[in-house]
């Protein structure tokens, strides 16, 4: 009998060892694991996007800013029948059922069942009062100027992360630190406390301002959507610079999409063409040759070249003109747009110095643009070309290069020889309003002479007098100038030219009162029926878009001195 006493006393007090022994290892040893296996159940940590910095325009009006939304969560260990709250849901809110269903399905603690919710839905799923469903409140990205901005503004992702455009760009910039914030939830689902970091470790996204005006936006867009649907044309863009300092005013594109109602049905027209897309660029390349044909000594604005009544063969390639021309000179080379008049006048410059010319003037390589995606274009070796290469080069094809790379040559032509990288960024500024960076206009070199980009600037004032090739562009009491460019497009089935795609281009601009360019701007409009020529397609844009270009900037007639005897 005392055997047996003693044996359970044995038992009873081993068993209490073996309690100790567990009780010291969950309160002291594995205390924090087991703490943490407690949280993990109640506790969910979920990363909040920060308040996205502002997009301004140059003027300081809204282009993309940030509106406070409700987005749905749910715990779905918390609901009871998946299948049928899952189909109340996707009814409500535009959602699918069955993948609803196995998200409300999975042994998760958190998962989202709407991002960015309408106030509508919010209010009715809330009315329902369903067990484990709980709402945050997030920022959804709003774009006031629609279409006519988006290709170059981009879009933000639903995790706040730029995409494209300039939300890319200057993504690290505009979304600032997110804010994780850890949440608790009762027995039924419901958020009791919710805690977040401290305040110094979320920041709210910078301010970046552009050099672009909306409302030179909004002109040039519609003016370019007109064009394009008017000559059922595939597509076009407009860019309008301040030539001096390479800022940006305007950079539309069309087809464009809506970046407030997302579908991504069709991710082409998402494109900035004006910076991703090449193309020749036909005759507007032909004031480039004759400014570094000027600079180097190699003729003069009168000097005679014989055009050969509109046909000139180059070895086994017959040249066209649009018109029988005879003797012109080097002006109205230009003036005329003579593909023939400009063969012989490039003939004279060595293919080395061809080359260099076309790398100085910035073809081949990236502008610089503060953009994504920006294309190199297409410069070939000059030790690879022909005679016939050299022929049409002379007139603009047989290179292939980006709208912002045309358009910053063309303003080295007429801002005194400088290359001027372009630019869309004003500044920077912080949330609280103070400028913490401010863009510079940078010079990266001199192609001419200021007295040789006098000379091409006054060649290319006469191509939009009467009489030339960009006489549709005249805005009247104003001076224009500039030149006009219709290029064949290669056919990519048979690898030739094509004689029905073409692109019709105008580069061009705008002087103030004392004869100085206040402006430049390219119209491109790729394929257009059944009138192709630029003089037809391009020029009548960019005198609309010119009209809204001097009443948003200011700019005033050029003044003209009476002389006795006028009666005008």
């Amino acid at each position: 009998m005392a055997g047996r006493v003693k044996l359970i006393l044995y038992m009873l007090m081993s068993m209490l060892a073996l309690l100790g022994i567990r009780a010291f290892d969950l309160q002291v040893v594995t205390n924090t694991d087991l703490v943490s296996r407690v949280y993990n159940r109640i506790d969910h940590t979920v990363k909040l996007s920060a308040r996205r910095g502002f997009i301004l325009d140059r003027r300081g009006q809204p282009l993309a800013i940030s509106v406070s939304v409700k987005s749905i969560a749910a715990n779905p260990r918390m609901i009871r029948n998946p299948g049928l709250l899952s189909r109340r849901l996707a009814k409500i809110l535009s959602l699918n059922a069955s993948r609803l269903k196995k998200r409300l399905s999975s042994r998760k603690y958190f998962v989202w069942i709407k991002r960015y919710a309408t106030p509508d839905e919010v209010a009715r799923i809330d009315r329902l009062n369903i067990k484990g469903i709980s709402y945050f409140t997030e920022t959804r990205r709003f774009y006031p100027e629609g279409i006519s901005l988006a290709n170059v503004l981009g879009i933000v992702g639903i995790d706040g992360d730029g995409l494209e455009g300039l939300e890319l760009y200057y993504d690290k910039v505009l979304k600032g630190t997110p804010r994780y914030v850890v949440v608790e939830q009762d027995g039924l689902g419901r958020i009791i406390y919710a805690r977040g970091l401290p305040k110094t470790s979320a920041r709210e996204g910078e301010t970046v301002c552009l050099t672009i005006d909306r409302h030179l936006q909004y002109i040039a867009f519609q003016a370019l959507r007109e064009a394009v649907m008017k000559n059922n044309a595939r597509s076009g863009f407009v860019i309008i610079t301040n030539p001096m300092t390479g800022e940006i005013y305007a950079m539309a594109s069309f087809p464009s999409f809506n970046p407030n109602n997302l579908s991504y049905t069709d991710l082409l027209s998402h494109k900035n063409r004006a910076v991703v897309d090449t193309f020749e660029p036909g005759s507007t390349l032909k004031p480039i040759w004759v400014a570094w044909g000027l600079d180097n000594n190699l003729f003069n604005p009168n000097e005679k070249v014989f055009c050969e009544n509109g046909e000139f063969k180059v070895h086994r390639t017959t040249i066209h003109d649009h018109e029988k021309f005879g003797w012109l000179t080097v002006s109205d080379v230009v003036k005329h747009s003579s593909n023939i008049g400009m063969v012989k006048l490039v003939s004279y410059i060595e293919p080395r110095s061809m080359y260099k010319c076309l790398k100085s003037f910035g073809f081949g390589t990236q502008t610089g643009l503060d953009f994504p995606g920006e294309t190199n274009g297409l410069v070939r070796p000059y030790t690879r070309w022909t005679s016939v290469d050299r022929a049409e080069l002379a007139f603009g094809q047989g290179l292939s290069v980006s709208g912002i790379q045309l358009i910053t040559a063309f303003n080295a032509l007429v801002n005194g020889g400088f290359i001027v990288r372009p630019h869309l960024l004003k500044y920077i500024g912080d949330a609280h309003g103070n400028i913490i960076h401010t863009s510079i206009s940078t010079i990266e070199r001199r192609v001419i002479s200021s007295s040789t980009s006098e000379k091409a600037l006054e060649i290319m004032r006469q191509v939009a007098s009467d009489g030339g090739t960009g006489e549709k562009a005249q805005i009247k009491n104003y001076q224009v100038f500039g030149k006009t460019g219709t290029a064949q497009k290669v056919d990519p089935i048979t690898g030739t030219y094509s004689k029905n795609a073409y692109v019709a281009t105008f580069v061009g601009g705008i002087m103030d009162t004392f004869g100085r360019p206040a402006l430049t701007m390219i119209v491109s409009i790729n394929e257009p029926h059944p009138y192709h020529y630029a003089s037809e397609v391009a020029c009548p844009v960019f005198r609309k878009i010119g009209h809204g270009c001097i009443n948003t900037l200011g700019l005033y007639p050029v003044l003209k001195v009476a002389r006795k005897g006028d009666t005008r």
